[in-house]
């Protein structure tokens, strides 16, 4: 019973279980194998990422950012909470550009996460070289903009990716000033 039991105490820390993680008022469901979180708050926004290997040489990553918006802030005139979600997301896949090669990506498209309007779109590019491939997503709650990014290796979505879709897409939004 003791060498089970010792066996069981070296096992479990190395397992990744589905875990619940929440920033700010967006709660994930983390899927199983995703090692994490690592946190890093920079000014107005808060990253916590996970990663889960894909194979010999990918680790799908699995990132959720929560940006504080300035109730000040103004793009063209229009306050920055009443932005439409494919705007956000096409500011952050210009951003993704700027580090890849070869980029491309789809149009956006719309989808509901939360009870909220949000923009889903497809990337892929080269990274040193390296095929890369991504899904993203943006949305608009209350006074927080919600990002939510998974990318790998390759030229395709990983299963791995496929299930970070998954458990962003069914987000939860909680105590926030939510605006449809």
């Amino acid at each position: 019973m003791k060498k089970i039991l010792l066996l069981f105490a070296l096992v479990f820390p190395l397992l990744a279980f589905a875990t619940d993680v929440t920033v700010k008022s967006v709660t994930v469901t983390v899927p199983e194998g995703f090692e994490g979180p690592l946190r890093q708050a920079q000014g107005p926004a808060v990253h916590v990422g996970y990663a889960k290997d894909s194979g010999p040489v990918g680790r799908t990553t699995f990132q959720i950012t929560v940006i504080d918006i300035d109730p000040l802030l103004k793009f063209d005139g229009v306050p920055a909470r009443e932005r439409p979600a494919s705007e956000l997301l096409l500011d952050f896949a210009n951003s993704m550009q700027r580090s890849r090669t070869d980029f491309d990506r789809t149009a956006p498209t719309v989808l509901v996460i939360g009870g909220l309007p949000a923009a889903k779109l497809r990337w892929t590019g080269k990274l040193e070289d390296v095929e890369t491939v991504g899904t993203m997503y943006a949305f608009v709650a209350g006074d927080k903009v919600i990002h939510f990014n998974t990318q790998d290796v390759g030229s395709a979505p990983s299963p791995a990716m496929l299930e970070a879709e998954s458990a962003f897409e069914a987000a939860k939004l909680s105590a926030c000033d939510c605006k449809e």
